[in-house]
């Protein structure tokens, strides 16, 4: 409407028409993002599948409509000269920029290629965190015994993931999960158990097997390359820094590299501290990353 609208540009029937444009859209798609990256059963992922790239190449139909690019543009470059206010200015360069940050200047074969790539992008996406969803489904058989130190809540949480996977009476299950790991890595007493619960979990995805998601990485790397290309930026890197304080890659990691010396110097304090309290406790005070939760838990005590 706001695209095929006859009347001139002007900031009420073009920027503020765009305003609750797409609104019950876009809270929908908050609980449809919240479900797909949670959920791991088959209808959910299917979903994710199938809507992924329809929804991007609706947003693309949008961001690329000439005639609504044009009505945009007129009114940004008139901003200065049509009374509009500090913020009206404003809202109007963001919505410009954004516009022309997603393809609106290019030519009808450019954006016809940036609309395929946002479509197999949204498509590696879904299946990224198909595979990661799926990881996080594994578990590690435990006994009780092994369990030691562990809160009781935590315990019925695991025996409770035990029943539902069918598993033999006395046994626990710790799902792949950050909620299930983490009480485990702080509380347990047990250093094996410990290592096998960290390692399960920082490899999710990378374990070779069918939810490896290397080749998708891969893949989602090249296009991301490809399509900043086409949108004139060097990398995708420039192009997503563009639109943020930094607004360069270098800028973003000098910011990086001046909080990572003092970042380091504070973990060492920490591991100094925890490896005094493991002496005391007469055990190996050399602090692996599976001990770091646990010893931190007995310097907070």
């Amino acid at each position: 409407a706001t695209a095929l609208n006859p009347a001139a540009p002007t900031f009420p029937n073009t920027i503020e028409a765009l305003e609750p444009a797409g609104d019950l859209l876009g809270r929908v798609q908050s609980v449809f993002g919240v479900m797909t990256s949670n959920m791991t059963n088959p209808e959910y992922q299917a979903l994710q599948r199938e809507w992924g790239p329809r929804l991007a190449a609706a947003y693309d139909e949008i961001y690329l409509d000439p005639a609504l690019f044009a009505r945009i543009r007129a009114v940004y470059e008139a901003r200065e000269s049509s009374g509009l206010n500090a913020q009206q200015q404003r809202l109007v360069t963001r919505i410009y920029e954004s516009f022309v940050r997603r393809g609106a200047n290019l030519d009808p074969a450019q954006k016809q290629q940036l609309s395929a790539y946002n479509q197999e992008l949204a498509r590696l996406f879904a299946a990224f965190s198909e595979k990661v969803l799926a990881d996080e489904q594994t578990y590690l058989t435990v006994t009780e015994a092994e369990l030691a130190g562990v809160p009781d809540d935590v315990k019925a949480t695991a025996a409770a993931a035990a029943r539902e996977r069918n598993l033999p009476a006395g046994q626990f299950a710790i799902v792949n999960t950050r909620s299930a790991v983490d009480p485990v890595l702080t509380f347990a007493e047990n250093e094996g158990l410990r290592e096998r619960v960290w390692r399960a979990f920082v490899n999710r995805g990378d374990n070779g097997g069918a939810n490896d998601t290397n080749e998708t990485i891969r893949q989602i790397v090249r296009l991301r390359a490809d399509r900043a290309r086409l949108l004139g930026y060097p990398s995708h890197a420039h192009w997503r820094m563009q639109d943020t304080m930094a607004m360069t890659p270098d800028r973003a990691q000098a910011l990086m590299m001046r909080v990572w010396p003092a970042a380091v110097a504070r973990v060492r304090e920490e591991v100094a501290e925890q490896e005094a309290v493991a002496r005391r406790l007469g055990e190996d005070p050399k602090i692996d990353p599976w001990d770091y939760r646990y010893y931190m838990e007995k310097v907070r005590q």
